[in-house]
């Protein structure tokens, strides 16, 4: 009786020994459960973290994994805020935008009677030349006829310049004097076979300036321009008054 009496109670001093092993127990539990809320708040300040860093990038940004099992955050190209200034684009100039290259330096025309395909011929010589004098164009006082010059060669060949014109009585005398030039030596001209080019002589009516006219010549000698031979034309005209005989320079007849 008196064992068992013994076995069921505790002592006092074994429950006191128990107590203090409680207690470190629930001192234990107590800092478990801290430290597993204190994981739990970790965990979640992690994940806000990466929900901030999500927001504050562009979106389609996204979490590529990698071989040893971290994920890598990459952010998608993204387009810039409404604030930011666009940056700078690339533009082709236009047309008004490139600079106006200077405008070249003005060549010399070359006249058509002027050109290399004139001027490859040979000069027409007194040989290969026929005359032929127009009738007389009078008005205002003056009076004015056309000298014609024609090639009769078979090759083309080129005349240029005044004509030295004089009359000629019947025995071969020089009338007066020579025709003096009058206005500008004009382009070269090309004759082909049969071409012709003229000149004009002018002359003065009767009585305009009250001086004789000289007398009717028999002959008209023509050097054509550049030649030192020369051509006959028998002919009565012109009849140079007024002290005036003139020759223009050849022009395509």
């Amino acid at each position: 009786m008196s064992d068992l009496f013994h076995g069921s109670r505790t002592p006092a001093g074994e429950a006191a020994g128990r107590r203090p092993v409680r207690a470190r127990r629930a001192a234990r539990g107590a800092a478990v459960a801290v430290a597993v809320m204190a994981l739990g708040f970790g965990a979640a300040a992690c994940g806000g973290g990466a929900d901030t860093v999500s927001g504050s990038g562009a979106s389609g940004a996204g979490t590529v994994p990698e071989s040893g099992g971290t994920e890598v955050t990459s952010a998608a190209p993204s387009t810039p805020p409404a604030s930011m200034p666009p940056g700078p684009t690339d533009s082709v100039p236009t047309v008004s935008d490139r600079p106006v290259p200077p405008a070249p330096a003005s060549s010399p025309v070359t006249s058509a009677s002027s050109a290399p395909s004139a001027l490859s011929a040979s000069r027409c010589t007194a040989d290969r030349l026929g005359l032929s004098l127009s009738a007389p164009d009078a008005g205002a006082g003056n009076i004015r006829y056309d000298l014609r010059l024609i090639n009769k060669g078979r090759d083309a060949c080129v005349l240029l310049g005044f004509p030295g014109v004089s009359l000629l009585a019947g025995d071969g005398a020089m009338i007066g004097r020579p025709a003096t030039r009058e206005g500008e030596r004009l382009p070269a001209v090309r004759l082909g076979p049969g071409g012709s080019a003229d000149v004009t002589l002018h002359t003065l009516n009767k009585g305009i300036d009250g001086t004789s006219c000289w007398p009717a010549p028999a002959l008209l000698r023509i050097y054509p321009p550049g030649s030192r031979d020369a051509m006959t034309l028998r002919t009565e005209l012109p009849v140079v008054c007024g002290g005036t005989f003139t020759t223009t320079a050849v022009r395509p007849g």
